[in-house]
């Protein structure tokens, strides 16, 4: 374990990586019904109501944002990939059982309140990630590992929003279905 710099975790590209993914992430819940339903638009925004899409949109800004700062960076964060894989693990986590609970609660489904929990679960997901670049270390064999597995993520998220199983957390809950 490396000495941890507490206050590293809240540097300026802390904030700017919030700011950015949460913009990014509020343009892709709307892109694709924006795009009339372009098929290159749904490999990475929502499709639909459902939780899963919102889970994506906000895993998808994550990576996207990521990988704008990798090409714009000179130098690559310490801890990336297995960084940017509990953060995105985290996402998966909190909004499904922010969503689920504040529905069991409310009995509604709200918009206001589904861009809330995209915006919390960046926030929280971004913590997470600050506290293993700053203070775990990972072998550059562990991080190869992670390397690969953000990439299957990806490629998880891109398939189910064509090949849709019937499980709830996929049903599109404004129409009950489960589709495009």
């Amino acid at each position: 374990m490396k000495e941890c710099n507490k206050l590293k975790h809240f540097s300026k590209d802390f904030f700017i990586d919030i700011i950015l993914i949460c913009i990014v992430g509020t343009i892709f819940h709307f892109a694709y019904e924006f795009s009339g339903g372009n098929i290159l638009v749904a490999l990475f925004s929502a499709v639909n109501e459902s939780i899963w899409e919102h889970i994506k949109i906000a895993v998808m800004a994550t990576y996207v944002v990521s990988f704008l700062k990798m090409a714009i960076k000179e130098k690559r964060d310490e801890n990336l990939w297995t960084s940017l894989f509990f953060k995105v693990i985290s996402i998966i986590i909190i909004i499904p059982i922010f969503f689920y609970s504040y529905k069991a609660i409310l009995g509604v489904e709200n918009l206001f309140f589904d861009l809330l929990i995209l915006y919390l679960s960046i926030i929280i997901s971004q913590i997470i990630e600050s506290y293993i670049k700053n203070c775990i270390v990972v072998s550059a064999r562990i991080e190869d590992i992670y390397k690969y597995i953000n990439i299957a993520i990806i490629i998880i998220f891109i398939f189910f929003t064509f090949w849709t199983p019937k499980l709830d957390i996929f049903e599109n809950y404004t129409i009950k279905k489960y589709e495009i």
